[in-house]
C-alpha cells in the first residue's frame, strides 16, 4: 500500500480530481502473522475437530446499508427460532434464552453469523464465544476510518479497494476476519494465534467458509513480534486490530467478577491465558504502540478494543507522548448492557472522518479527543441563499487561491482542493504580490533586450513557500437540512479536513470560508 501522500499531489496549478492511489505495494500472496497469548483449559474436553466436507457456495453479496442496519434493535429470539431449528432448540418457552448456558449463547453466535452473514463455524466449548454484535460493530468502524481516510476524496469511500488487515489473537472463532471478508469481498486477512486448538479451530473455521485464498492463519509465539512484516515479507498493510487480554492476572478477573451482579450474559467459556496477560490490555496494547513507532506508516491504521474505559486515557496520553495526533476513539455498545471502547492511532496525515474519529465522549471529558475534522460553516434559509449561490461564492473564492489543485462535482455537491500551507493569509498574499510584481519587472527586462545578469534576475524568483509533505487537504460539501419543527429545507456549509498535521490550519481555512460566505 502507498502510504505517500505526496506521490498523489498533482502540480501547483493544476486544477483537476486528486489522484488515485499508486501501486498496490502489499503482497497478498504472502500473508502471515501474530498474536496473543492462548492456552488450553483442561477442564472441558471437546472431541477432536473432524474433516468435513466443504461445500462450495458463492458469496452473497450485501451492500453497507444493510450491515449498518444490523443489530440496531434487540434481537428477536422468536423470529430467529423461526428461520433456525437449532436456535430454537435451545430457546426456553419458545422465545427466552439462558445467557448463563454456554450451549445457547454458542448457539446464538452461531445462528446470527449464519443468517445475517452466511457464515459458518465450529467452536470448542473452552475457548471464548464472541457476542457478534460487539465484534460487528468493530468492523463497522474499521471500515469508516479506512474509508475516510483513503483517497480519492471526492468519493465515500472505495469499498472495492483491496485491503490488508492483521487480526491478533484471532481465537478459535476467526470472527473478526470472517467479518471483514463476508462485508467487503476485496479484504484479506492474517490471522495469529498462539494457542494450538485455536489455531486448529481457526483453520476448520476458513475451510468451512471456503476463504483460504483470502484468510491465512498463522502460528506464533508469545514472545514474538506481534506485527512482523518483514518475516512474512510484506512491505505495507492497511490496517491491524486486535481484542487484547483484559485482565492483568487471574486474581484480578476472578475478584472483578466477584463484585459484579450476576448480568443476564454471564457465560464465558473463555480460556485464562485469553482473558489475562503481564500488563493487561494497557500492557499489551502498549506493545503494539512500542512496534508502530518502528513500522510507522507500513500499517495505515493501529487499531484496539478495550474493555476498561480507564485505559483509554491511559493509551491517548501515551500516544500523545510519543507526538502521535492522527488518532481516533470510540464506543462499542451492545445493546444497553455491554459497552466497550476501541483506539486507533495513524502515522499518515490522512484524517478520518468526524464519527470515526470521535465516536464517542470519554468520562474524562473532550480533552482525550483528537481534533474535530469536520465543522459546519453555516445555514440558510431559501430566502437567504440558494445552493447555486453558495456554490458560485466557495468556487470564486477558491480560484482566487494559489491551491495545488481544486475540482468541484456537481453530482456530490462537493469540492476537494489541496494547499501548501496557509495560501489565504495576508502576509502570503502580500509576498506572492511582491513575487508577481519582481517576475513583470523581469519580464519587462527581457522584452527591452537586457540579459546581462540572468542567473540574477531568476535568483529574485523564489517560490513562495516549500512545497511540505504532506499538503493541507480539505472537502467543502453543500447539503440540505430540515430543522425540527421547520417545513422549509435549509442549504447547510460543511467543510471537511481530510489531510494534513496543523489543525489551526484547517481552523483558519473554516474561518476565510464563514467570511466569504457571509455575505452570500
Amino acid at each position: 500500500m502507498d502510504m505517500s501522500a505526496r506521490d498523489n499531489i498533482p502540480q501547483r496549478g493544476a486544477k483537476r480530481n486528486y489522484a488515485e492511489d499508486g501501486p498496490d505495494m502489499r503482497r497478498p500472496d504472502k500473508l502471515a502473522m501474530t498474536t496473543d497469548i492462548r492456552v488450553s483449559s483442561p477442564a472441558v474436553i471437546d472431541p477432536p475437530v473432524a474433516s468435513t466436507n466443504i461445500i462450495s457456495r458463492p458469496p452473497i453479496f450485501r451492500n453497507d446499508d444493510y450491515y449498518k442496519s444490523l443489530y440496531k434493535d434487540e434481537p428477536d429470539f422468536r423470529a430467529l427460532g423461526q428461520r433456525d431449528p437449532e436456535f430454537k432448540a435451545v430457546l426456553q418457552r419458545g422465545s427466552h434464552l439462558d445467557f448463563a448456558s454456554p450451549k445457547s449463547v454458542m448457539q446464538l453466535t452461531k445462528t446470527l453469523l449464519k443468517l445475517d452473514f452466511d457464515l459458518v463455524v465450529d467452536l470448542p466449548m473452552d475457548r471464548l464465544c464472541p457476542p457478534v454484535p460487539n465484534r460487528h460493530n468493530y468492523i463497522l468502524w474499521l471500515k469508516e476510518l479506512l474509508d475516510s481516510s483513503s483517497s480519492p476524496y471526492l468519493g465515500s469511500g472505495e469499498p472495492t479497494r483491496n485491503v490488508v488487515g492483521l487480526d491478533i489473537g484471532t481465537g478459535a472463532s476467526l470472527i473478526y476476519p470472517l467479518l471483514g471478508c463476508a462485508q467487503r469481498l476485496s479484504w484479506s486477512f492474517i490471522a495469529t494465534d498462539v494457542d494450538a486448538k485455536s489455531l486448529t479451530y481457526a483453520r476448520k473455521n476458513v475451510q468451512l467458509n471456503n476463504l483460504e485464498s483470502r484468510i491465512r492463519v498463522v502460528d506464533r509465539s508469545a514472545t514474538d513480534r506481534l506485527i512482523p512484516l518483514d518475516e512474512l515479507a510484506l512491505e505495507a498493510i492497511d490496517f491491524v486490530m486486535v481484542n487484547p487480554p483484559f485482565y492483568t492476572s487471574e486474581a484480578e478477573l476472578l475478584g472483578l467478577a466477584r463484585q459484579k451482579s450476576q448480568p443476564p450474559n454471564t457465560a464465558c467459556t473463555g480460556a485464562p491465558i485469553e482473558m489475562v496477560c503481564a500488563g493487561g490490555e494497557i500492557g499489551f496494547v502498549g506493545r503494539i504502540i512500542a512496534e508502530s513507532l518502528v513500522l510507522r506508516e507500513r500499517v495505515q491504521w493501529y487499531t484496539s478494543m478495550l474493555g476498561k474505559q480507564s485505559s483509554l486515557a491511559v493509551l491517548v496520553d501515551t500516544l500523545k507522548g510519543h507526538g502521535v495526533t492522527n488518532y481516533a476513539v470510540t464506543a462499542f455498545v451492545q445493546g444497553n448492557k455491554t459497552r466497550r471502547w476501541a483506539i486507533g492511532w495513524s502515522f499518515g496525515s490522512r484524517r478520518p472522518s468526524l464519527s470515526a474519529s470521535r465516536g464517542c465522549e470519554p468520562p474524562a471529558g473532550k480533552k482525550l479527543l483528537p481534533p474535530p475534522t469536520e465543522t459546519t460553516i453555516g445555514t440558510w434559509r431559501a430566502s437567504q441563499a440558494t445552493p447555486e449561490q453558495l456554490r458560485l461564492a466557495i468556487c470564486g473564492t477558491m480560484d482566487s487561491l494559489d491551491l495545488i489543485s481544486w475540482t468541484w462535482d456537481k453530482s456530490l455537491s462537493r469540492g476537494v482542493g489541496f494547499a501548501d500551507g496557509n495560501v489565504w493569509s495576508r502576509s502570503y498574499r502580500r509576498r506572492r504580490a511582491r513575487e508577481r510584481e519582481i517576475t513583470g519587472l523581469t519580464g519587462e527586462r527581457v522584452a527591452k533586450g537586457n540579459l546581462s545578469h540572468p542567473r540574477e534576475n531568476q535568483s529574485e524568483q523564489k517560490p513562495v513557500q516549500d512545497s511540505v509533505r504532506d499538503p493541507f487537504g480539505f472537502s467543502i460539501t453543500i447539503g440540505l437540512s430540515r430543522p425540527t419543527g421547520n417545513d422549509a429545507d435549509q442549504s447547510v456549509v460543511v467543510a471537511r479536513w481530510l489531510q494534513g498535521g496543523d489543525h489551526t490550519l484547517f481552523e483558519s481555512f473554516a474561518g476565510l470560508l464563514r467570511n466569504s460566505t457571509r455575505s452570500t
